[in-house]
């Protein structure tokens, strides 16, 4: 293991997926991750994917959901083979729900101020955020949004990885633009159908600073129950 880097290598009954080799293996710690794409791409997925691998090595997670109940994030992580209640229960990940905690107590105007305070989301060493167009879509805007990168920022000069997923649909596009600029590591993932295939999703690797192995700018993959993710051989898929 090198140091001030956290592998993404997962392995199930002692095979890898082949996600972490075409990814470069290792995120460097400090990193700001930030995975784009519109509804139904599989940014949720990717995110459960590299929060299992993880804390399947030992490192604490928190994971903040727009999408699931902390039920249904359970029940959907299972679904596709990834077993994240053991860690649940064990402290290694926190797991918090905006259907439930935010939702029926704040108006969303109030969501940035209540999502800044939150420090039990950020004591983690990896924080993912799925996603935060969703959560943050009417209460960021060009006035605030210094204060939130500069809040990232701080997180990941302590070495902390922060995973950040966004419709780019869901807000203003400068917002966007902004957070392409200011990550680390940026994925964009789009979804289209193969005659023969069926649906299949690609994932580009739009930047990565700081990379230690080599990465594929593209990987073609699909969503399989009790397995996950799959990667499409390119032969296949086009």
């Amino acid at each position: 293991m090198h140091g001030n880097v956290k592998s993404i290598v997962l392995e199930r009954k002692g095979e890898k997926d082949g996600f972490a080799e075409r990814l470069g293996v290792y995120i460097p710690d400090g990193s700001i991750v930030y995975i784009e794409g519109v509804e139904g791409t599989g940014k949720s997925i990717f995110c459960q994917r590299f929060c299992v691998s993880y804390l399947k090595s030992g490192i604490s997670c928190s994971y903040i959901s727009t999408q699931y109940t902390i039920k249904s994030f359970l029940r959907q992580t299972a679904s596709v083979g990834y077993d994240t209640r053991k860690y649940l229960m064990a402290g290694k990940l926190f797991l918090i729900s905006t259907e439930v905690t935010l939702a029926e107590t704040l108006p969303k105007k109030m969501f940035l101020e209540n999502f800044l305070t939150c420090r039990r989301l950020f004591d983690p060493e990896i924080i993912f955020i799925d996603s935060i167009s969703t959560l943050l879509n009417e209460s960021l805007n060009k006035n605030n949004l210094t204060d939130l990168t500069n809040f990232f920022n701080r997180l990941a000069g302590t070495g902390k990885i922060i995973y950040l997923t966004a419709n780019p649909n869901e807000w203003d596009e400068y917002l966007n633009l902004t957070f392409k600029i200011k990550s680390d590591i940026h994925y964009k993932i789009t979804r289209e159908s193969i005659p023969g295939v069926g649906t299949v999703h690609n994932l580009n690797v739009e930047k990565f600073n700081g990379a230690l192995k080599k990465y594929e700018p593209l990987t073609t993959f699909s969503v399989r129950p009790n397995v996950g993710l799959t990667i499409e051989s390119s032969g296949v898929a086009f």
